[in-house]
């Protein structure tokens, strides 16, 4: 059954642990229709879905990001505070947080890695496999598809198959992974630690959002565009490309009506971002540092809750989300991701570089040349998405209508009218105050 959606009226004060505002084919009428009438900056705030789909933005410190409506952080993702002493490396913090999951597993809890055959993922399995013993690694399950194969075959065959008990993802929600007696492992934090896929995106097409750049403009960052770890190169010297870059629609998402370019939005968007950054409890400097830094404070939640929330029918979010283990979220690897920018560690060069520290704790145990040197990031949650069984379900309760949920861990859906009228709300008194 679904979990309880008897819940009290949504007042318009009504504080929320999480929103989403997103296209898809659920939302993207209902997204569209709030558009046409309500206030700049709630149109501000729908087309930030419009270029990043979605916005489920919100900031872990307290440096400053406005929302539409009121909202706060889910305490397990508030930001650890910033250590500039911190020591350990990418190795030696993945082992200690493999210890922590042996101490438990001593305790009786079994475990479910929701694998994927990516970097994060498989870094996780090669952590328990170097810290646990033979025993110890019969409470360990592999969540996950054919795609992993097919990602990974080597390390699936040479370390997952035939050892370890496997589930499949494509017909094994979170939630039914709970009910089997797991706690669900994610690594979908993971990216959060090393900095966006969203900035390599620019650094290796740059030439195709400088095109209508001022000739000074173009020139500077075709010299300077491979400084992206540069500290000594501060972001905003590519102002002007970030501005281009965040435009509408250089990122058109399905299903969405074309829409034309904005390059004030992309002004805009910059400058809350820009904002955002200058008020961070940790320095930022080089471009891969103001990328880095958005997904890591600004979008680490959404990553986070995302398979709780949507990948789960029958469990209350509550529970859910507090069930599931987010692995990149331990403080020794949010710690490490605040002390180790522009060190090679995260990036080094072209985009088989991303990840690097990860990429050598990978190589240590499986030897593989070609994925240390040559694996690039893949988009895995999109086939689990197409392949839910929303049978058993009402338009009311499916995935992709949900909008957030309350400090009390409410459930929303867009279709209900409490909800609709909140959002309307507070999209039409959304003021744009970062400029």
């Amino acid at each position: 059954m679904i979990f309880n959606t008897n819940r009290p009226k949504l007042e318009l004060d009504t504080t929320l642990y999480f929103s989403n505002v997103v296209f898809n084919i659920y939302q993207n009428d209902f997204w569209q229709n709030m558009y046409k009438d309500t206030s700049p900056g709630g149109q501000f705030a729908i087309n930030i879905a419009r270029r990043l789909n979605p916005n489920r933005f919100v900031s872990r410190d307290g440096s400053e990001w406005s929302t539409p409506w009121p909202q706060e952080i889910i305490p397990k993702y508030k930001m650890v505070s910033y250590d500039p002493g911190f020591k350990l490396d990418f190795a030696e913090g993945s082992d200690l947080v493999a210890l922590t999951y042996k101490a438990r597993i001593n305790q009786g809890e079994k475990f479910a890695i929701m694998y994927s055959g990516g970097i994060d993922s498989t870094t996780i399995v090669v952590a328990l496999i170097k810290n646990l013993s033979e025993e110890e690694l019969k409470s360990v399950a592999i969540c996950t598809s054919f795609t992993a194969v097919v990602e990974n075959p080597y390390f699936y065959e040479k370390y997952i198959r035939n050892k370890f008990k496997v589930i499949d993802s494509l017909t094994n929600k979170y939630d039914d992974v709970i009910n089997q007696g797991y706690t669900p492992v994610t690594a979908d934090d993971g990216d959060c630690i090393f900095g966006t896929v969203f900035g390599i995106g620019l650094y290796y097409n740059w030439e195709k959002f400088a095109k209508n750049l001022s000739p000074e403009s173009r020139a500077f960052v075709a010299n300077n565009i491979h400084r992206h770890s540069d500290p000594t190169l501060h972001y905003s010297n590519f102002k002007d490309l970030l501005i281009a870059y965040f435009a509408l629609p250089a990122r058109q998402v399905w299903p969405q009506a074309p829409i034309p370019d904005s390059p004030e939005f992309g002004r805009l968007l910059y400058e809350k971002f820009n904002r955002n950054v200058q008020t961070a409890t940790v320095p930022v400097n080089s471009l891969h540092d103001f990328f880095w830094w958005l997904i890591f404070n600004v979008k680490m939640l959404n990553c986070g809750v995302r398979g709780a929330l949507y990948f789960n029918d029958t469990i209350d979010p509550n529970t859910a989300i507090h069930k599931v283990e987010n692995w990149y979220l331990d403080p020794l690897y949010q710690r490490w991701s605040m002390t180790n920018n522009n060190n090679g560690e995260k990036i080094l060069g072209g985009a088989a570089t991303y990840k690097r520290a990860a990429r050598e704790y990978i190589y240590s145990l499986d030897k593989n040349d070609w994925y240390k040197t040559f694996k690039l990031k893949l988009e895995s949650m999109a086939l689990t998405v197409v392949r839910q069984d929303l049978s058993k379900l009402n338009s009311h309760h499916v995935p992709n209508a949900r909008f957030g949920i309350t400090k009390n861990y409410d459930m929303l859906s867009i279709h209900e009218s409490d909800v609709v009228e909140y959002i309307r709300y507070h999209l039409d008194n959304f003021k744009i105050d970062w400029v």
